[in-house]
């Protein structure tokens, strides 16, 4: 911004005998000044910048898709591959009528959320598998092979772990993705993912030792979350209140002093 000029005659003349600031001690006291409240002004004024196009991004109807938004289209549908027909194992083989309804709310709840991430899918043009993953094959056998309580315990913890481990893939992409669709369908994933979660616990029978812990608190800085006070740093309002009592100081004395 262009500093206003004023006119000349708008200018107080100088009282005689009364020196004005020297240009060092003008420096001076515009250093402290602007190291006060240079960084905040320049916070406030910078406009938020858009995220940088990364490799893989492709634009659409919706915004830019990338990778991590079509990977979390591709992990949705491979979940429901494996946990609808574990959801109908459950219906068949659990031993009591709470595993039993878990069961039918998860196999339910996956194929209307399968419906979702297969008209997504098609909407943005990616391509999604039919088959599930080997992993889950593994897990779906180990299933079929047990019966009884064993089958319970087996169910809740395979599919809790499961769960727990797509939460928090479906929180980055929507804290980032900049594709309006892909922000729409994560906040479909998230409840159906938190409801499955509470089904899941509400049996009692998750083993908490192999659920793996919340990660440590980030090192990253974030001006939204600093582990530190806002405001001002005391000691540069010391250093400035300093600078200004040593200024009427010598102002004082300059003005009294006999020329």
């Amino acid at each position: 911004m262009v500093a206003r000029r004023w006119p000349r005659a708008a200018v107080p003349p100088r009282s005689a005998g009364r020196p004005g600031w020297t240009l060092s001690g003008r420096l001076l006291v515009v250093s402290v000044i602007l190291a006060l409240v240079g960084p905040p002004l320049a916070l406030a004024g910078s406009p938020p910048a858009r995220a940088a196009a990364g490799p893989g991004v492709v634009e659409t109807a919706y915004g830019p898709l990338g990778s991590a938004d079509r990977d979390l289209l591709i992990r949705v549908r491979l979940a429901g591959l494996w946990e609808i027909p574990a959801g109908e194992l459950a219906q068949e083989r659990g031993t009591t009528e709470e595993i039993r309804q878990i069961g039918q709310f998860i196999a339910e709840e996956h194929t209307e959320l399968d419906a979702r991430v297969r008209e997504v899918a098609e909407a943005l043009g990616v391509a999604l598998p039919d088959q599930p993953h080997p992993d889950h094959q593994v897990f779906l056998q180990r299933l079929r092979d047990r019966t009884g309580e064993e089958f319970d315990r087996a169910f809740i913890q395979l599919l809790r772990e499961a769960h727990g481990q797509i939460y928090p893939l479906i929180a980055y992409v929507r804290a980032g993705t900049q594709n309006d669709l892909i922000r729409q369908f994560t906040d479909a994933c998230e409840e159906f993912v938190a409801r499955h979660m509470a089904y899941l616990e509400s049996s009692g029978l998750v083993d908490w030792l192999h659920i793996p812990p919340p990660p440590e608190p980030a090192g990253a800085p974030s001006r939204f979350l600093a582990s530190a006070p806002a405001g001002v740093d005391p000691t540069l309002i010391w250093l400035l209140l300093a600078v200004a009592a040593v200024t009427g100081t010598v102002t004082t004395i300059r003005t009294i002093r006999p020329r």
